[in-house]
């Protein structure tokens, strides 16, 4: 019951992923990024698991594409998931499941993904997309860098919150942003990895939350 994006800038070596729901703590559940793999998102009746296993695909050589195919190979029940999944090679690939509750769908583009369910309708993905595409982020925060590229993630989460979002409200969220790196880590180096976990305004949390972080630099 959840609205996300997953994202790239390949020009600048950026990645990053968010996240919001009228549930408690989604980004533990959502989202993962591996600066040296891609960026994955696992909702709907949550397999968390499917984010490990997809990054550890694309990781051993699968594409994105390839990633989301074989999940039905490692879940019993794929019509319950939603799942989206991005490669470092250009490879984005997204995939909603049929018995997922509606309304819920997904869009994908040449450098993100949108997936959502329980929401209020198509309105809400579309929204995001045409926010990130066009490049909105926070004024005083540099767009070419990790932090500038959670506020262009942000962004994009504050325009699906604001066409509706959850179609039950609004309870936490959750921003990741890193360099993309040549070697793996564990756990990964994540430069921006902030969470509001029960907020009556997660978005406008986050954004709070994003500013402090730019001041302590």
């Amino acid at each position: 019951m959840t609205f996300t994006l997953i994202a790239v800038d390949r020009e600048h070596g950026l990645l990053g992923a968010a996240t919001a729901s009228r549930s408690l703590a989604v980004g533990n559940a959502v989202i993962a990024v591996d600066p040296a793999v891609g960026a994955v998102a696992s909702q709907a009746w949550t397999n968390r698991r499917l984010r490990y296993q997809m990054l550890e695909a694309m990781a051993d050589g699968a594409s994105a594409q390839e990633a989301v195919d074989r999940l039905p190979g490692w879940d019993a029940e794929p019509g319950l998931r939603q799942v989206a999944a991005l490669d470092l090679q250009g490879g984005i690939a997204a995939a909603t499941g049929e018995k997922t509750s509606g309304w819920a769908g997904h869009g994908v583009a040449g450098d993100h993904a949108v997936l959502g369910n329980l929401l209020v309708g198509r309105k809400v993905l579309d929204a995001m997309s045409r926010a990130f595409a066009a490049g909105l982020g926070i004024d005083g925060i540099d767009p070419r860098s990790s932090l500038g590229f959670a506020a262009r993630l942000l962004a994009a989460l504050d325009a699906g919150d604001r066409a509706g979002g959850d179609s039950r409200g609004r309870q936490s969220a959750a921003v990741v942003a890193t360099c993309v790196t040549d070697e793996r880590e564990h756990p990964p180096m994540l430069e921006v990895d902030l969470r509001s976990d029960d907020h009556e305004e997660p978005v406008g949390e986050l954004v709070r939350l994003l500013r402090l972080q730019v001041e302590r630099r």
